[in-house]
């Protein structure tokens, strides 16, 4: 299970780190919240982290489902800027 878990992990962390990057190199991180903005830099430093990890490194910390919303708001931004 936990081999499983870790690797969820990497692969959900990888797919935002590609959007996160995509809105970095076309919008640039300025187009983004300081929230937005604060995280999408803490997933790139920290591509291992899991979302409550992530969480717990922000201050003030978030819950995991703070997280969950941030990083889906960044998906969407990705989705809206892709042609």
């Amino acid at each position: 299970c936990d081999a499983a878990n870790i690797e969820r992990t990497l692969k959900a962390s990888e797919k935002q780190i590609e959007d996160i990057e995509y809105i970095m190199n076309t919008e640039g991180f300025e187009s983004l919240t300081p929230e937005l903005r604060n995280m999408a830099e803490l997933r790139l430093e920290n591509p291992e982290f899991s979302l409550r990890e992530l969480g717990e490194s922000l201050t003030p910390p978030i819950t995991r489902s703070g997280v969950n919303h941030r990083m889906n708001r960044l998906l969407q931004i990705a989705d809206e800027i892709f042609p």
